[in-house]
């Protein structure tokens, strides 16, 4: 799928909180206690426990990971249910998960998973951002097929794994076969409808994608469900440039627009945020600089909102990334510099603020404060989250004119990505060799 037009302003738009390696850490406000980034730690004590284990496979450029983080992980609901499970964070970047990454591969950030311990067996798999109604039926559906010794329904089960065996083609096909299975109140049903339109994405089958989308949302009861539909149709829709294209772009704005009129504890903020964005899209796509425009003015109000009322640092941080979207659809880039400053301030080692601030000063002209804001989240970046950094900050000494320098930087930091054994298809890499190769093309 190409790279959505309001994300393409430059790289460094996404982001989220560095982690810490190998470690329990206590979620806050009543949430479980998860082990961070032990994969072995946490079947091991699944298997003496005999409890399935639930994974948040999340990576530190993922806004609706740090949102999930910072709101859906934190609910004492969850925290509730901790016994049940235990709990693992996985943080894709990081280098010491190329093992967990080699049997469960990663492409949509967030992937929640619940495996039974004694095979490492997927249960559950959804794709995305989830909201806690959401997670606590995941959890249900997870710990019941663990004591019936199911794995989620044959053909859902032979999906998934066709997809970690790298096989798009004939997991499309069983996922679609796999929706007739679930209600439209069962929350894995949204899951699977995710889970087929990225495998027909990855086919590059845009348009089956988007009718697929278009098709699955009325039948889905849950508005949180259609939003993570809608996200990913969305997406397919705009690789596609047809007159049926253009006709289902319409059609899923306006379900974008009606999802955002539902009450205000139907969605998480950064979903209702991400509706903003597809709406944004599907304008910005068709020339309708206008409607554009006035979206994005709403959009930028409503995360002022959610800035003020934010009940901590890290809940506030997790819509940075969309600050400046939204600003640089408004061409505003100076609005959200206060606000990416007040998280620097306030998450002194976090690489993302800095990164974003690059970002702003960079659209306002001001180079050398890009590249100083880029060195400073340079030095906070760690393993492979290094890569998104770097990505920007080679964007950044091209624009001052130092184009052979940021190539061998980029150069550089593939060699050191090959050596520490990171895969080719490891986003991160994927992102540097895209910069790398359009350096070399626009050099004279």
């Amino acid at each position: 799928m190409a790279m959505r037009p309001v994300l393409g302003v430059l790289l460094l738009l996404w982001g989220c909180a560095s982690s810490s390696p190998s470690t329990q850490r206590g979620i806050t406000k009543g949430g479980p206690v998860f082990i961070e980034n032990d994969w072995e730690r946490a079947l091991l004590e699944a298997r003496e426990t005999q409890r399935p284990v639930f994974v948040e496979a999340w990576a530190p450029w993922c806004q609706s990971c740090r949102s999930m983080r910072s709101t859906v992980l934190t609910s004492p609901a969850l925290g509730e249910q901790a016994g049940r499970f235990v709990w693992l964070a996985v943080d894709t970047d990081a280098l010491e998960n190329v093992a967990f990454l080699q049997r469960y591969p990663v492409d949509t950030w967030p992937t929640v998973l619940v495996l039974e311990p004694a095979q490492g067996t997927v249960l559950v798999r959804s794709l995305g951002a989830v909201s806690v109604p959401q997670v606590l039926g995941l959890l249900d559906q997870g710990e019941r097929a663990f004591r019936r010794g199911l794995t989620g329904g044959e053909e859902l089960a032979r999906a998934d794994a066709l997809v970690l065996a790298g096989n798009p083609a004939e997991a499309a096909g069983a996922y679609q076969r796999a929706v007739e299975h679930w209600t439209p109140e069962d929350p894995r049903r949204a899951g699977v409808v995710v889970s087929w339109l990225k495998s027909l994405a990855a086919l590059g089958d845009a348009v089956g994608c988007m009718r697929a989308a278009t098709q699955e949302l009325p039948r889905l009861a849950r508005v949180d469900d259609r939003t993570r539909v809608l996200y990913v149709g969305m997406g397919c829709a705009l690789d596609a440039d047809t007159e049926e294209a253009r006709t289902l772009r319409a059609r899923l704005a306006r379900e974008a627009a009606r999802a955002r009129e539902e009450p205000d504890d139907t969605l998480t903020p950064a979903q209702r945020s991400s509706l903003y964005e597809v709406e944004c899209e599907a304008h910005e796509v068709t020339g309708d600089e206008a409607r554009m425009r006035e979206l994005a003015e709403a959009w930028w109000r409503f995360l002022e909102q959610q800035a003020a009322s934010a009940g901590s640092a890290e809940e506030r941080a997790a819509l940075d990334s969309h600050r400046v979207m939204a600003v640089a659809l408004l061409n505003r880039p100076d609005a959200a510099i206060s606000q990416l400053e007040r998280s620097e301030r306030e998450l002194p080692e976090d690489y993302n603020p800095p990164a974003r601030l690059a970002t702003l000063h960079l659209m306002a002209g001001r180079k050398d404060q890009a590249l100083a804001a880029s060195e400073r989240a340079l030095a906070l970046a760690k393993d492979a989250s290094r890569g998104m950094v770097l990505a920007g900050h080679a964007r950044i000494l091209s624009a001052r004119g130092e184009r052979e320098r940021a190539i061998r930087v980029l150069t550089e930091a593939l060699g050191e990505m090959e050596r520490a054994s990171i895969p080719e298809k490891h986003l991160q890499r994927q992102v540097l060799e895209r910069v790398l190769k359009q350096l070399r093309a626009a050099s004279p």
